[in-house]
């Protein structure tokens, strides 16, 4: 059995839970709340079998929604052990039932668990985590490439913010890393005005949900120009069709979906997602492709500052400077190891003539399989000449450069 249902003040999510049955429980919410009166309630997950990020991140947002408007929520949580412990390492469960359980303390390279911003200092934190989690996770990634991802992120964010009017704030999770296809997927969700209502305020031509959807994603569409430009769903929209990638909306009484082949549908919604609900999956595996795909005006777009100016370029002259104690928490696995090494291969293609400097000050021992991971490994791929013309090793105490000494030597051996 597959779907949810509900029984008096209780509902049931059985077997899987994507995204095409995120309604059903929202309307069962809404009944039991908005026309039975009850003030308690208990969302039941115990034979759900399988739940993915966009549907979860929609139904947290309206969850909170409620719990701040005085209801008071329970949970019967999954019997699958693996699948608890994703609610558990996404953050659904703080999220959920804040009192409950702490706040996911997942620290894997190739997630970020779902986060909550209310200010635009929240939005930025998250942002920022995001696309660091990226930039150590898929290798090889152009500039470009990655500063219109970075845009797009920070255009979908920040729209919460400046429109939605969301009691929550809004949600953000990067859900997916597909290393060897190079994809990223991120999810967005308030609990909001929606784009409809939103969008009317300042287009009263627009007469449906449908059309408000396809206005949406048309360059230059806003409800006040003195408030944006609108073209963050644009740009976000085409960098995702043209690398072949996958983009989603869901506000209102409708949804919008564009996938590779079939390509763009919009489609009325028997009941409504109030709120927005935005996914999208980006496909870096053609070079410059998403970079390219930023277009206004028939104009290529180019960020005039991204993540890598701001955090790397900025400090010391024309130097980029990597301090490995603010990379990571820990220096003791080659787990932490394999993120900083695909930094730097991506920091040494973005910033091709500018010379790294790996600096290991505040950090007084290392374990030997992090040395080999992080520099035994870079030396071993780039071979010594590349290696030393464009990496420079400071600030290493005596124990450190020992280590990072027998990980290269090893390595030359081989």
């Amino acid at each position: 059995m597959k779907g949810a249902y509900r029984k008096d003040n209780t509902v049931f999510i059985h077997g899987e839970f994507s995204v095409v049955d995120l309604r059903r429980p929202l309307v069962a919410l809404h009944k039991i709340v908005a026309e039975l009166g009850y003030r308690d309630l208990t969302i039941d997950f115990s034979d759900c079998s399988a739940a993915f990020p966009a549907p979860m991140l929609g139904l947290c947002a309206q969850v909170m929604k409620l719990r701040e408007g005085g209801v008071d929520i329970g949970f019967s949580w999954p019997r699958d052990e693996r699948l608890w412990r994703l609610f558990k390492n996404a953050n659904w469960a703080h999220l959920l039932d804040p009192s409950a359980h702490d706040p996911s303390t997942f620290k894997g390279h190739t997630q970020v668990p779902a986060t909550q911003y209310r200010t635009a200092d929240d939005q930025r934190r998250a942002t920022n985590r995001i696309v660091n989690a990226i930039l150590g996770a898929i290798q090889n990634i152009e500039r470009s490439d990655f500063a219109a991802l970075e845009w797009a992120l920070n255009e979908i964010t920040d729209n919460v913010l400046v429109h939605a009017e969301s009691p929550i704030g809004g949600l953000v999770q990067v859900s997916t890393f597909q290393r060897l296809r190079k994809r990223v997927q991120f999810i967005v969700a308030d609990c909001g005005f929606g784009i409809p209502n939103t969008l009317r305020q300042g287009k009263p031509e627009i007469t449906s949900d449908v059309d408000a959807l396809d206005k949406a994603i048309r360059e230059g569409v806003t409800r006040n120009v003195n408030i944006g430009q609108g073209n963050g769903l644009f740009g976000s929209f085409q960098i995702c069709s043209q690398s072949n990638g996958f983009f989603e909306i869901a506000s209102g009484w409708a949804t919008l979906v564009y996938r590779d082949g079939p390509g763009l549908r919009i489609q009325p919604e028997p009941s409504p997602y109030d709120g927005t609900l935005v996914v999208m999956e980006l496909d870096f595996s053609n070079p410059r492709l998403l970079g390219e795909a930023l277009k206004f005006g028939g104009k290529v777009h180019r960020p005039y500052a991204d993540f890598v100016e701001k955090t790397y370029e900025e400090l010391e002259g024309e130097d980029v400077i990597f301090r490995i104690a603010n990379e990571s928490d820990s220096f003791g696995s080659r787990v932490a190891g394999t993120p900083l090494r695909t930094k730097l291969v991506n920091l040494m293609k973005m910033c091709p003539d500018q010379r790294i400097i790996i600096d290991f000050s505040d950090v007084p021992l290392i374990s030997s399989s992090f040395a080999d991971e992080l520099i035994g490994k870079l030396f071993l791929e780039l071979g010594p000449i590349i290696f030393m013309n464009r990496f420079k090793i400071r600030s290493v105490s005596q124990i450190v450069q020992m280590l990072l000494d027998k990980a290269i030597a090893q390595r030359m051996r081989q």
